[in-house]
């Protein structure tokens, strides 16, 4: 595990006049990110299906100073022609985009493995799957887009950053929720399946991994959780992982990174805990020989090899 410290200096250097696609960005985290962004000076297109909270975050951001652009699209993440029309009007406005952001997530109360869902008469109806909709099938749909939109760019070395937002719940058992729980670790499948093919094209794809974060999410277990005096995330916090993962791959000077960041940065999560973010994925995959085995650690890069050399396909010709 290996602590991020934000360079700030990074961030409003790197940010100004790029364009970024982000989903969710009428509240909470996305809200704070389309905030930072636009602060930076970036050009911010994001979706949401809340309306009212997105012409509040525009009307906000309009009256201020700053050089940064901010449009709203209507996008159910879930729909694919929903999100189809969030990124060709980013790229119709601006003819590129440099950064997208799967942001957009929900959490529902109603657990389909709770004992009231699994009643004699409960069981005969099928349960939402309203989270495995929108956490993951829409991450999907957004990465898919995005590594499309961004492949377009002519800088081969650095094309773009595509950011997955998974959860704790993305890598630790989460009693109580289970459809959200195997979303999550769904988001940090497709980082996992896309990470490496889409590095050797320059775009670099990463996830955040928030632990308790004050947003709406958590009003059921949030008394609880100060009572012990346990420690949270403030959405911009999180918003400030993002940028992380945005920013990492674009300095142009090794006095200018992020502290504690390994480059090239890709293929990372960012676990964000009391205010501040780790980089986990590094420190696992180095003592994959402790918990898987040597031999059997041996055995399986030699399988991944041959399963990521040119020439090998999983399609039956």
């Amino acid at each position: 595990m290996s602590l991020v410290i934000p360079n700030q200096t990074l961030i409003t250097s790197t940010l100004k006049d790029l364009v970024v696609v982000l989903t969710g960005g009428a509240q909470g985290v996305g809200r704070s990110v389309v905030e930072q962004l636009h602060v930076a000076g970036a050009k911010v297109i994001f979706g949401d299906v809340d309306d009212n909270l997105a012409q509040q975050v525009i009307s906000s951001l309009t009256t201020t100073n700053t050089t940064g652009k901010v449009h709203f699209v209507h996008c159910d993440i879930s729909s694919y022609p929903d999100q189809l029309s969030l990124f060709q009007t980013a790229y119709n406005y601006y003819q590129r985009i440099d950064i997208v952001i799967a942001n957009a997530a929900v959490s529902l109360s109603r657990d389909p493995f709770a004992p009231a869902s699994l009643t004699d008469e409960a069981i005969l109806t099928a349960p939402t799957m309203a989270e495995v909709d929108i956490n993951l099938k829409g991450v999907l749909y957004t990465a898919r887009l995005g590594y499309h939109y961004l492949r377009k760019n002519s800088e081969s070395e650095h094309r773009g950053d595509l950011v997955l937002v998974s959860s704790i719940a993305g890598f630790k058992e989460c009693e109580g929720l289970v459809s959200y729980t195997a979303s999550k670790h769904g988001v940090i499948g497709v980082m996992r399946g896309l990470a490496l093919q889409a590095a050797k094209e320059g775009v670099k794809v990463n996830t955040v991994c928030p632990w308790m974060t004050r947003t709406r999410m958590v009003k059921g277990i949030e008394q609880g959780w100060y009572d012990l005096n346990l420690p949270s995330n403030g959405p911009a916090d999180v918003a400030q992982a993002i940028l992380i993962c945005s920013t990492a791959n674009r300095s142009s000077s090794s006095s200018q990174q992020h502290q504690g960041a390994v480059l090239p940065f890709s293929g990372k999560i960012l676990w964000v805990g009391g205010g501040k973010s780790y980089e986990i994925e590094d420190r696992l995959q180095s003592l994959e020989p402790e918990w898987l085995g040597y031999e059997n650690s041996e055995i399986l890069k030699r399988g991944q090899e041959y399963l990521h050399s040119a020439g090998t396909s999983w399609d039956n010709k």
